[in-house]
């Protein structure tokens, strides 16, 4: 979640909020939540339009 975090320029909780809101794909891997990075290029291409 950090990594995204840094990518999105955003803190962690917002990318929690994302996740939590269906905003952004992920899979929950435990307890642990990923995201791939094909689905964060998806995320932000379609902020893009």
């Amino acid at each position: 979640m950090r990594q995204v975090a840094e990518r999105l320029a955003v803190s962690t909780a917002t990318v929690y909020a994302l996740v939590g809101r269906g905003e952004l794909e992920h899979a929950r891997v435990s307890n642990a939540i990923r995201v791939s990075p094909e689905a964060l290029e998806r995320y932000l291409t379609r902020g893009r339009r």
